[in-house]
C-alpha cells in the first residue's frame, strides 16, 4: 500500500524568502484512490503579494481576509488533517512522501508556513518527493506524450481533468487536478 500526500499553494508571488503563502490544500493519494482533501487559507501579516499572482489565482484579498487564519492556526489544522489521514507516515522513520505539479515551489511555501509557524518542516515530511511536471516534462522527452511541454493546463487538458467552475487555481482544486494526472501518468507508462 502506497500512500502519498498531494500538495498545492496559491501565493503571493514566486519568492518564499518574500511573498506570502496565501493557501495550502492537500489530498490523499493511495494506491490510485484519492481519499481526505484539506485546504486552509492563510493570513499572513503583513501581506506581500504582487498582482501578477493574484491575476493567476484570482484571490480577492478583502474575501481572503474575512476567511484566513494565522499561520500557527492554519499549521495546527494542518497537523491535525495529517494526524487523521496519515498517521501512519508521521509514526514511520519513512515520513510523508509529497507530490505536486512543480513540487518544489509548493515545498518551498510548506516550508515558509513551518518558518512562520515554529514547525519543523523536516519532522513531518520526506526529502523525497514525486514531481508530476518532470514525470510528463519526461514522457514528451521520450515521445510517450504529444506535449509541447510540462505545463498544468496542458497536461490536465490532455488528460482530460476537468476541475469544477472555479476550483481552477484554488489550493485543493489544483491538488486533486494533479492527484488524478498522477494516475492517469501511470496508466500511461503500465
Amino acid at each position: 500500500m502506497t500512500r502519498l500526500l498531494v500538495v498545492d499553494t496559491e501565493t503571493g508571488g514566486l519568492d518564499p524568502q518574500i511573498h506570502s503563502i496565501l493557501s495550502l490544500g492537500a489530498v490523499v493519494w493511495e494506491d490510485g484512490q484519492i481519499g481526505d482533501e484539506f485546504e486552509v487559507l492563510i493570513a499572513e501579516q503583513p501581506l506581500t503579494v504582487t498582482a501578477r499572482a493574484l491575476e493567476i489565482n484570482r484571490i480577492d484579498l478583502v474575501e481572503h481576509a474575512r476567511h484566513a487564519v494565522d499561520p500557527s492556526e492554519a499549521m495546527s489544522s494542518f497537523r491535525s488533517f495529517l494526524a487523521r489521514s496519515m498517521s501512519g507516515e508521521l509514526k514511520s522513520r519513512d515520513k510523508i512522501a509529497l507530490v505536486g505539479h512543480n513540487v518544489n515551489f509548493d515545498v518551498s511555501f510548506l516550508r515558509r508556513l513551518c518558518r512562520l509557524s515554529g514547525a519543523q518542516f523536516e519532522g513531518m515530511f520526506s526529502h523525497r518527493t514525486i514531481d508530476t511536471a518532470g514525470l510528463v516534462r519526461f514522457l514528451v522527452l521520450a515521445g510517450r506524450l504529444p506535449l509541447s511541454g510540462a505545463g498544468s493546463d496542458e497536461a490536465f487538458k490532455h488528460f482530460g481533468i476537468a476541475l469544477p467552475a472555479g476550483t481552477r487555481h484554488t489550493a485543493v482544486g489544483d491538488a486533486k487536478a494533479t492527484a488524478l494526472m498522477l494516475n492517469k501518468l501511470i496508466d500511461l507508462v503500465r
